[in-house]
């Protein structure tokens, strides 16, 4: 089992309102303020360059055999259009029970070097007996 805190990737990513309003369009959230949406990080992993693929790769996952296990956001400050947000994701541990694999992840998203943000979450890779 992994226990170390590893840094597997770091991006920018600048908060810009057309992609906040077509985000809240998709969670069907019809309002005209300038708050944004707790889950908006997850725009951002997407956006800032973090994709599906990236991750398994990073991961040296199989990328046909993952699973989204859990997703945990905890807010230390709001964020805002017009911000600049640095992430770095880290690896915080991966085990391996029953055929299956468990990536630990953690995101820090920064604001002029000040955490924001911090997203914990946990990938599977399934591999059963009937896999190719």
């Amino acid at each position: 089992m992994t226990k170390e805190k590893t840094e597997l990737y770091c991006y920018t990513h600048r908060i810009e309102e057309k992609q906040v309003q077509a985000f809240k369009e998709a969670i069907h959230l019809n309002d005209s303020n300038s708050e944004i949406p707790p889950t908006y990080a997850t725009v951002i992993d997407f956006q800032g360059g973090m994709s599906f693929e990236k991750l398994t790769d990073l991961l040296t996952f199989d990328p046909s055999c993952v699973l989204h296990g859990s997703q945990q956001y905890e807010y230390k400050q709001p964020i805002y259009i017009g911000d600049s947000i640095e992430a770095v994701v880290f690896l915080i541990g991966k085990t391996t029970k029953r055929g299956m694999t468990f990536a630990k992840l953690e995101t820090e998203y920064k604001r002029d070097g000040e955490t924001v943000i911090i997203s914990r979450s946990t990938i599977i890779e399934q591999k059963g007996a009937t896999h190719v």
